[in-house]
């Protein structure tokens, strides 16, 4: 989620991961026409989305 359209600088972290759940991850990135970084990110951006929605939510 970049802030007001500024580009940020993009790193990288590593995950660890069964071969196995990295392969099916992998094949299902293939069937969404995406890449694991792509779906990563998204999937990270909808997780933060919704921690914050459920801390706005939450009476002062």
């Amino acid at each position: 989620m970049p802030p007001d359209n500024k580009q940020e600088v993009t790193v990288s972290f590593r995950v660890f991961l069964p071969e196995s759940l990295r392969t099916e991850f992998k094949v299902w990135c293939a069937r969404e026409n995406t890449n694991m970084s792509e779906k990563t990110r998204s999937l990270i951006e909808q997780w933060i989305e919704t921690k914050v929605k459920a801390n706005d939510s939450k009476p002062a």
